[in-house]
């Protein structure tokens, strides 16, 4: 535990030293993988991450994992913790509710939105967000529909920043569990229905600022994208923000791809953007097959590994132009 503390705490100071302009909004975009609670409750989706199960998800485990995801969310800012973070595969509102008053995040004052969903494995989105930072929350889960599948409710949150609403739509698209192909158009479906909540929102404000984050599992050029491409929202547009290098959050035979993804409309384009795939060293591991470096899973197969995820994290700064630093200082 103390050697991945040190891994973290110099990683997140290197960070630091090459992210020297902190923005005046940190978001955070993680898939943390299949974080459940160690107890079994009525939903069978579960029943492998239990103490008893066939994954043995110990308590032990459990809050190894927590531990280390609450360095990473510090980390992630660059040496200020970030105001903003977006997480999916979360099972319930107990693990938030330590994660936000656990000895590391406990300082920074985070509250979480977080309502049980529909999936049937019982992961759901959630949102932290730092009190005295962050004001005016207001927010609603969103089924999708039609409910072909019992799958992950959209989160839309409002929030009061910069003299003006930003509003915050934290979505995790269905799976290709059965290929590509076969939820194609589904997720088409739910990203329909994400259009159609965002452009009922613009229609409300007079000068709203709207960000898209998530799991799409799908690129952005993909088919069931293909909504988002093209919505407009009177003369606005939705932008994909992509990281810098261009690397994706996740590896899949042995190719990264950008299947996270933050999306914000034109209006937020008036601050400077500065995004980021988070690569410090415990979050990665060797890929022993397919070369290169690869996310550190919790749990490879039934083999557990005592990583975080198979996604790493997408940092976005939104800085006001007016407080923004020359380049070279």
């Amino acid at each position: 535990m103390c050697a991945l503390f040190l891994l973290i705490y110099n990683s997140a100071f290197e960070l630091q030293a090459q992210n020297s302009i902190r923005g005046d909004l940190c978001f955070v975009w993680y898939n943390a993988e299949n974080l459940f609670y160690p107890e079994n409750d009525s939903l069978p989706g579960d029943d492998e991450f239990t103490p008893e199960g066939v994954r043995h998800w110990t308590w032990s485990r459990y809050r190894k994992k927590l531990t280390a995801l609450a360095k990473v969310i510090i980390a992630s800012g660059g040496g200020e913790p970030p105001e903003l973070v977006g997480l999916c595969e979360v099972e319930n509102a107990l693990i938030l509710e330590e994660l936000t008053a656990h000895p590391i995040l406990a300082p920074y004052q985070y509250s979480y939105l977080h309502k049980e969903g529909s999936d049937h494995r019982g992961m759901d989105v959630a949102c932290l967000y730092r009190n005295g930072r962050i004001e005016s929350v207001q927010w609603e889960t969103v089924p999708f529909r039609p409910p072909v599948l019992a799958t992950r409710d959209m989160m839309h949150i409002s929030l009061y920043w910069d003299g003006d609403t930003l509003d915050l739509f934290l979505v995790h698209l269905l799976s290709k569990y059965s290929g590509a192909g076969a939820t194609a158009q589904l997720r088409r479906i739910q990203t329909e229905q994400l259009v159609h909540c965002m452009d009922s929102v613009y229609r409300a404000r007079s000068r709203g600022l709207i960000l898209a984050a998530g799991d799409f599992n799908d690129e952005y050029e993909g088919y069931s994208m293909e909504p988002i491409r093209k919505a407009r929202f009177g003369g606005d547009s939705l932008t994909p923000l992509h990281p810098e290098g261009g690397r994706g959050t996740y590896k899949y035979r042995g190719k990264w791809s950008p299947i996270d993804q933050v999306l914000a409309s034109q209006s937020l384009q008036r601050y400077l953007v500065t995004v980021t795939t988070l690569q410090l060293p415990s979050l990665l591991t060797e890929d022993q097959q397919f070369g290169g470096l690869k996310p550190k899973r919790t749990y490879e197969g039934y083999l557990y590994r005592g990583g975080i995820s198979d996604h790493l994290p997408m940092v976005v700064h939104f800085t006001h132009p007016l407080f923004s630093v020359p380049d070279g200082r």
